[in-house]
């Protein structure tokens, strides 16, 4: 009898062990999860929120570009969202396109990598345009300068597809 007791024993603590084992996994991984940043990637939903952000921090300018809204808080922030979202031109792009012009009147990096040769649809509506290496989230909008002409815009949000 007391062999008998003793197999079980051993059975139930090899089980005991395997929960345990199991649990501590699981707690890692959740860990892991919600501890460590996502890996900046491709996603339509948050580009286009990304993009949408970054419109919201500029103003344009009367010498036809556009700026960081002047306040110190919002320039902390779209600095911030930069930083964050590494939008330097080595992994990630964003920039106001002039249509008429084909000049870049805003970028978030010093040196920005420019997607030329896209095809975008004349539309106001965001698109979304893959290439070999990023999305891209495209954003056409328009405004009336002071003379009351229109002025034709193009904002790219560009993020690594891995």
């Amino acid at each position: 009898m007391q062999r008998w007791f003793a197999v079980q024993h051993r059975t139930a603590r090899h089980f005991a062990l395997g929960i345990a084992l199991t649990g501590l996994a699981l707690t890692f991984l959740a860990a892991t999860l919600l501890v460590f940043p996502y890996k900046l990637a491709a996603n339509a939903e948050v580009q286009g929120e990304l993009l949408y952000d970054l419109l919201g921090s500029v103003e344009y300018r009367t010498d036809g570009r556009f700026s960081a809204i002047d306040d110190p808080v919002v320039q902390q922030q779209l600095n911030a969202l930069i930083a964050q979202k590494r939008l330097n031109g080595n992994e990630g792009a964003a920039y106001i396109l002039n249509v008429q012009s084909n000049e870049v009147v805003w970028q978030a990096a010093a040196t920005p990598l420019l997607f030329e040769g896209i095809v975008v649809d004349d539309v106001y509506t965001m698109q979304f345009i893959q290439t070999a290496t990023h999305q891209l989230a495209v954003q056409n909008f328009w405004l009336k300068d002071a003379g009351n002409a229109r002025l034709e815009f193009r904002m790219v949000v560009a993020l690594p597809i891995h």
